[in-house]
């Protein structure tokens, strides 16, 4: 199975996988002919209707944020794909963009199965209008984007904002054992900070003071 979630992360936890989505979506996710994404295989189980008046629309909302943040670097990455390992980062940042969208697709689904827990999110949710202006500001600014530094600067303006904790406070908010043990994601957000306190001071070292304060801001960064 391809995708963001694999055979092996279904393997590995069975029994969540059975009590949040049922036995016919977990015998098609382990199906060793089966080479289509767990997102298409709920699809076609109907994990994606219309969400019951509990389940608020929050969710689309940070779904939309991930991906303005995809469109975004993907605009930076044609705008530098002439600059070598530069347009190579941003590549990168486009597909973990793209996985942050559909882990939290699948987190909606597991929500509607097993619930939401508001009073987890209900903190973070005053925070969204200000983020989506920001957000606004900065779909405005790529088009004014002259240098590589100029770019690296709106990826640490972006990814310093709440992006990051408003996407795991919407898995902390999900009542399903499907989110909180499969490693895509646990590991999700561990693996995108550090790849980007990693990669961004070998791209630009006059960037370092800020990146040691993006690594001060986000505690699961590899070490």
């Amino acid at each position: 199975m391809v995708g963001v979630i694999r055979s092996r992360d279904i393997l590995a936890h069975p029994i969540s996988t059975i009590r949040c989505f049922g036995w016919l979506v977990f015998f098609r996710a382990v199906a060793p002919w089966q080479n289509r994404p767990f997102l298409s295989q709920l699809r076609e189980a109907g994990f994606f209707g219309t969400p019951p008046p509990n389940l608020p629309r929050i969710l689309e909302r940070c779904i939309d944020l991930e991906l303005r943040a995809k469109r975004l670097y993907k605009a930076l990455a044609k705008a530098l794909d002439d600059q070598g390992l530069v347009g190579l980062f941003f590549a990168g940042l486009v597909k973990q963009e793209q996985h942050h969208a559909d882990l939290l697709k699948i987190v909606r689904a597991a929500a509607m199965r097993s619930g939401w827990k508001a009073n987890l999110f209900n903190p973070w949710q005053d925070c969204l209008p200000s983020l989506e202006h920001q957000m606004d500001a900065a779909e405005a600014a790529v088009h004014h984007i002259n240098s590589v530094d100029a770019a690296l600067r709106l990826v640490i303006q972006i990814e310093s904002s709440e992006i990051n904790p408003i996407f795991e406070a919407a898995l902390a908010a999900t009542d399903a054992a499907f989110v909180k043990r499969l490693k895509p994601f646990q590991e999700a957000m561990e693996a995108h900070m550090s790849y980007l306190v990693e990669r961004l001071p070998e791209l630009s070292p006059r960037l370092l003071a800020n990146v040691r304060e993006l690594r001060t801001r986000f505690a699961k960064v590899r070490k």
